[in-house]
């Protein structure tokens, strides 16, 4: 299992919004993230890469910031595909989302989200997150894993 820092987080982002991409690109840069990330448009280009990744784990993803409203699929038909695939249903994600609704709240968290964040919040809280998602999964405790960490 290879060691999670700033400098190697593989981030898949799902963002229709190309300003929203772009700032939270920029905040991850200025944070320390450093690995090339990937920029999906919308839920159908997000399955249809998921999709065609290799089956090993050195190819996956380590985490997805997604958007929930977005064309040709939203963020809550790509996260039940995730769920609903072996090899991605531990996939932790983040939905970054300019909805406050706690219903879309509740269902992010029924299906397993790592962390819910609105928009509104400042990219710090994005990094915050991300930092806590390293520290867990560097954690000394063998069995810890993301899924025991904090979910929303």
């Amino acid at each position: 299992m290879r060691k999670l820092n700033r400098e190697n987080l593989r981030i898949v982002i799902v963002e229709n919004d190309e300003d929203d991409v772009f700032f939270l690109k920029r905040a991850l840069q200025q944070g320390g993230f450093v690995y090339p990330f990937v920029h999906l448009k919308n839920g159908a280009e997000a399955i249809d890469y998921f999709q065609k990744l290799e089956r090993p784990a050195s190819c996956l993803p380590d985490i997805v910031l997604m958007d929930i409203k977005m064309p040709a699929k939203d963020g809550f038909e790509v996260l039940e595909w995730l769920r609903g695939h072996r090899f991605f249903k531990d996939l932790p994600v983040i939905m970054l989302t300019s909805s406050s609704d706690l219903s879309d709240m509740r269902k992010s968290q029924r299906l397993g989200v790592f962390k819910f964040l609105t928009k509104r919040v400042h990219y710090d809280n994005v990094l915050s997150a991300l930092e806590g998602f390293v520290a867990v999964c560097t954690s000394s405790d063998p069995d810890a894993n993301w899924a025991k960490g904090d979910s929303v």
